[in-house]
């Protein structure tokens, strides 16, 4: 019998690849990511970014509100609709992340290793020329958030001023995200609108 912990991680390793599968297939003829659908969907599985966390919990627990962004109903070009939603998506998946890390502990939750898997999914996506600005500032936002962990046990100030530091870097990196977002789709749906500001301000220390 498959004991609670699995099932639940099989159960997100089945919503991201029907979420990615939803965001690569339903777009005839996108090539947003310039990988090959099935070896993307592959890593996403492989590469071991689940988090003992759920998502609405995650959500709860800061608290914020939860947007989905609704790939249907974009008014987003069909060719880089999909790259916005894996976009946000990743960002989630980093939310997640830190979450988890803030309640049970970076050690305890493995934030480092999960992080880096998605830190190397944002490094090696290949966006849309006006996407690929927005992609820096999550992958930044996210490199940020590790170095914060990575001081978690030490003391002093001058710890505590670095992680101040990086706190405030990463807040910017994600309003710029959120502005060039709004700016270069300003005639999205008040919906996904609003899903661009929550995805990004929930995966935001600030």
């Amino acid at each position: 019998m498959v004991d609670g912990k699995i099932s639940a991680v099989l159960m997100v390793l089945s919503y991201r690849f029907k979420f990615i599968q939803l965001a690569i297939f339903n777009c005839p003829g996108s090539k947003a990511t310039h990988m090959r659908p099935s070896l993307f969907i592959l890593l996403l599985l492989l590469n071991g970014n689940v988090s003992a966390l759920e998502i609405d919990e995650a959500y709860r627990l800061i608290p914020h509100k939860q947007t989905a962004f609704k790939l249907h109903q974009s008014e987003i070009p069909k060719a880089e609709a999909p790259s916005v939603a894996l976009l946000l998506s990743l960002a989630e998946q980093a939310m997640t992340e830190r979450v988890d890390a803030l309640v049970n502990g970076p050690e305890k939750s493995g934030y480092l290793s999960q992080i880096d898997g998605i830190s190397w999914q944002l490094g090696h996506l290949q966006m849309p020329a006006r996407l690929d600005p927005v992609r820096e500032h999550i992958l930044a936002a996210v490199q940020q958030h590790r170095a914060y962990f990575e001081l978690h046990n030490a003391n002093g100030e001058k710890s505590e001023s670095a992680r101040k530091q990086l706190i405030q870097s990463s807040h910017r990196h994600l309003i710029s995200a959120y502005n060039l977002l709004m700016q270069s789709y300003p005639q999205e749906t008040k919906h996904n609108k609003q899903a661009f500001f929550d995805y990004l301000c929930a995966f935001d220390f600030i």
